[in-house]
């Protein structure tokens, strides 16, 4: 399966003018930290903010110093074996964690944890626990494993994005984007990026297709004339109709638009989303979409019920001169409630001023 994707990545690839294969994934760049100088610290919790869009906490190390540690987002650390009980003011703890870049800042991204009663936990996927801390108690999945779920034979169902083999430490593909088709417009944006500008550092939600990016659950609710969407984090809530509906006279233009569609049995699904508002960075990181923005996109439903692949290609003759083609893969989660907390706009701000 993983050849036949790839193989399709690239046929796409080499068709398309401007093809991104896979959305971006995270809240902020990580260039600001130094990801090749992993240091060790111990000391007491404390402050410990449990909230989306990055878990942080402030830690007093033994020499004194007071340090802000930032970590995953709810969804992720939970995945991870964390709960909001893992850490408590007055704790005293024993992390790895990548400095600042800035030397004089007491900021840094953790990967690992040893809380003083012996669990040690990864702090996000691609992390690794020292093998004198591991056996303590290392958690090595994200939640139940595909062999324990049921297989779908609609779209209804709670999936998440298939981040395998994705380095959500590294950030790497969390920068300022490069090489696309933009127009004059879209290039003076793009000159004068600047990751602080970020929309969601306000908590403003994204629209479509943004809100298919990130590691957060989605919820889908399939009906004879609809397909509901809920998108954890955001609280964002989408409706794609299906008969070929049209945009009723009263509709009012969104960031998620009007999305129309149709079904081939119930397993396929192609539709098309027009009615946008402007939104800020609504095009790709520092790059903002407008009204005249138009998505088509395909959802296919695999054989086995757990994964999802989605294609859309993305239009926008304000800010760019080209569509752009996006791929990407669902996995099937278990049910649950979406009860993570809503995004906090000081916690995601945090890093900015952080030291």
């Amino acid at each position: 399966m993983k050849e036949t994707i790839e193989s399709i990545i690239v046929a796409v690839f080499l068709a398309v003018g401007a093809v991104l294969v896979q959305p971006v994934w995270a809240h902020h760049s990580r260039a600001n930290f130094q990801l090749d100088n992993r240091v060790e610290m111990s000391g007491t919790v404390t402050r410990f903010r449990w909230g989306n869009p990055h878990i942080y906490f402030d830690m007093k190390l033994e020499n004194g110093d007071s340090w802000l540690i930032e970590g995953h987002s709810v969804p992720g650390a939970r995945g991870l074996g964390w709960s909001k009980g893992t850490i408590e003011v007055g704790d005293h703890v024993k992390i790895g964690a990548f400095q600042e870049n800035n030397q004089d800042k007491k900021f840094a991204l953790i990967d690992w944890v040893v809380t003083d009663d012996g669990v040690a936990l990864r702090a996000f996927p691609g992390s690794i626990v020292p093998e004198e801390y591991a056996a303590s108690g290392q958690t090595s999945g994200r939640g139940a494993g595909q062999e324990e779920l049921e297989p779908s034979n609609n779209f209804t169902g709670t999936w998440g994005n298939d981040l395998r083999g994705r380095n959500l430490l590294n950030g790497s593909a969390f920068d300022a984007p490069s090489g696309l088709p933009l127009t004059e417009l879209g290039a003076q944006q793009q000159a004068a990026y600047k990751d602080e500008n970020n929309p969601n550092f306000a908590c403003i939600p994204s629209g479509f297709p943004k809100i298919l990016n990130g590691p957060y659950g989605f919820r889908f609710d399939q009906y004879a004339d609809r397909i509901e969407m809920l998108r954890e984090h955001q609280d964002v809530r989408w409706t794609i109709w299906l008969n070929g509906a049209d945009v009723p006279d009263d509709f009012k233009p969104s960031r998620v638009g009007f999305s129309s569609g149709s079904m081939e049995g119930n397993n396929i699904l192609e539709f098309t989303t027009t009615g946008f508002t402007h939104e800020p960075w609504g095009g790709f990181r520092g790059i903002d979409s407008s009204d005249q923005k138009e998505v088509t996109a395909k959802f296919e439903l695999q054989p086995d019920g757990l994964s999802i692949n989605y294609t859309y290609t993305f239009t926008d003759p304000v800010y760019f001169t080209e569509p752009r083609t996006v791929n990407g893969r669902m996995r099937k989660q278990a049910d649950r409630e979406f009860t993570e907390p809503p995004c906090d706009p000081e916690i995601s701000s945090m890093h900015i001023d952080a030291g």
